[in-house]
């Protein structure tokens, strides 16, 4: 059976759509090809990227969907499988058109998350998210089948399409299997993943200078894309922060690198503000945070607030409130007894309820239940 996964947010190569998803698919023994915006097309262990011409806005994604189309059709396959709500229209043909089964994978809230994106003009963002709120649970009823990440977010489809699975996007625990250098080194605070305000840029920013009051030799990485363009005008120069805090921007790095940069770090940040999206979403971060056996600091609130009480691997802080951070941090390095079982606390949670490995058999029970459906 040959699978055809749909993209035009993401990498090929993005983390759960190559690593966890289509991967776990080649394993069960399906042909797997991605189709996404890429400069090559290529096969890479045993999935086969079709390139379409790369974006070069995000308004580019839309030009993208009849380029996605075309392909998806020379593909022939026999189930398709997309990950953004502007592919909808995609899908849409595809099952009503071709009667084709086609799953939609629901990664996140996104009429919610259009209410604070910095170029959406504020008078059109309530119009706008609750129009694609509206468009993506209508639409969902045309569908094989829809895969969300939660418990919520499922309840809020299962209304309009019973079908369905709830993949939870937790880390792989393969990638996971390293040690960490041994001996004394200078504490290394991480925050991993694409940053900008909501996500706590600027948080991070303040509380770092305050950190390095007590504790100069301190160094914050921030390994990801960064979006300063929703920043507040104390930021329009960023370079005064950075020196001061001694934040390193590193900007995106490959996804084999990850393992090295996390055994390398002493402490982990989840500084997220309390947006309508981010109160609803398990942040993938934190549970790779705790993969890697590193003590966390997190907003409290939603997800976050749950997970690290009832695991108990890190501290909460006031969400929006520097010093709060910088606090939690200071603690951290001054108690590394504790420090180091809040980190042993995350990793067995994470052992035992948050793998990847156990999430992929429901995955492999979707497609089975609705390639079996068509066959009656």
């Amino acid at each position: 059976m040959k699978v055809c996964i749909l993209t035009t947010a993401h990498s090929p190569f993005d983390e759960r759509i190559f690593h966890k998803e289509a991967r776990s698919l080649a394993e069960a023994g399906y042909e797997v090809v991605i189709a996404a915006p890429y400069t090559t097309s290529m096969v890479k262990d045993g999935i086969r990227i079709q390139a379409v011409p790369p974006l070069s806005s995000r308004s580019d994604r839309i030009w993208r969907l009849r380029s996605l189309y075309q392909t998806a059709l020379r593909e022939k396959a026999d189930i398709y499988h997309f990950h953004d709500p502007d592919l909808i229209p995609v899908g849409l043909r595809l099952s009503r058109k071709h009667r084709k089964p086609v799953i939609y994978d629901v990664h996140e809230y996104y009429g919610d998350s259009l209410l604070t994106r910095y170029w959406l003009p504020k008078p059109l963002r309530k119009f706008v998210a609750k129009t694609v709120d509206r468009v993506e649970k209508r639409a969902a009823r045309s569908f094989a089948g829809i895969i969300t990440v939660n418990n919520h977010m499922a309840e809020l489809f299962k209304r309009e399409n019973p079908e369905g699975e709830i993949l939870h996007n937790y880390p792989l625990q393969r990638q996971f299997q390293f040690s960490r250098p041994e001996g004394s080194k200078p504490p290394v605070i991480l925050y991993l993943g694409g940053i900008n305000r909501e996500r706590g840029l600027e948080i991070i920013l303040r509380a770092m200078p305050l950190v390095r009051e007590k504790h100069p030799e301190a160094v914050c990485e921030l390994v990801g894309p960064a979006e300063t363009e929703d920043l507040g005008p104390d930021f329009s120069d960023l370079n005064p922060w950075l020196e001061r805090g001694n934040v390193h921007l590193r900007g995106k790095v490959p996804y084999e690198q990850v393992p090295g940069i996390l055994a390398q770090s002493s402490i982990a940040l989840v500084p997220l503000l309390p947006t309508l999206n981010y109160r609803k979403a398990i942040p993938v971060k934190l549970l790779e945070y705790m993969a890697a056996g590193l003590p966390v600091a997190g907003s409290r609130f939603g997800y976050i607030e749950e997970i690290i009480e009832k695991n108990r691997c890190g501290l909460l802080c006031k969400p929006g409130d520097p010093e709060s951070l910088a606090q939690a941090i200071c603690t951290f390095i001054e108690n590394p007894a504790e420090s180091l079982t809040y980190a042993q606390n995350g990793w067995d949670a994470f052992q035992r309820e948050y793998t990847w490995e156990k999430e992929q058999n429901k995955l492999i029970r979707l497609y089975e239940r609705i390639l079996s459906a068509r066959k009656l």
